[in-house]
């Protein structure tokens, strides 16, 4: 009897102490983002998302790796970079395209021979009503206006796949 007592209890001290022992350390690569990164996403939380901005959203692939602080940057790099105190596009392009590491944006007018003019507001509304649709992966939208005759098409996906409009 004492001897099975004994067993049992170091059997269960063994058994706890095997359970309570660490698991592996995991690596996980660390990455860095500036502060202004988060900054800017903090005011952009505080915007209402605005459905009119946006035509029509269609999810592309949800599984498409892109980089949220890539498509911010990409986001302001179309028209040359409309980044700062900038406010809309300027050049009047037909066709224009923003890339940020992971993230490329490429639009165009939906009506030939039309010109992109799409204010800063009216796109990053536009951006953030097709993410609102579509919150990962790679995507395709049309903003309400944003051109001399027309709406603006865009597509955002991986600048890795350079399939473009």
């Amino acid at each position: 009897m004492f001897s099975t007592l004994i067993h049992t209890f170091v059997l269960l001290l063994t058994a706890t102490a095997a359970l309570a022992a660490p698991a592996g350390r995991h690596n996980w690569p660390r990455f860095t983002v500036p502060q202004q990164h988060f900054e800017v996403l903090s005011m952009r939380m505080q915007e209402p998302v605005n459905p009119a901005a946006m035509v029509e959203a269609t999810c592309v692939d949800r599984n498409a790796h892109i980089v949220f602080h890539d498509q911010n940057a990409a986001e302001l790099a179309i028209c040359g970079g409309i980044s700062g105190s900038v406010d809309a596009c300027h050049g009047n392009p037909s066709t224009t395209v923003g890339q940020a590491g992971s993230a490329r944006f490429s639009l165009k007018t939906t009506v030939e021979g039309a010109q992109i003019t799409i204010s800063k507001t009216k796109w990053e509304q536009c951006v953030r009503a097709a993410r609102d649709k579509c919150p990962t992966g790679s995507l395709r939208a049309v903003c309400a206006g944003g051109a001399t005759v027309g709406d603006v098409e865009f597509t955002l996906k991986n600048s890795f796949s350079m399939d473009d409009l």
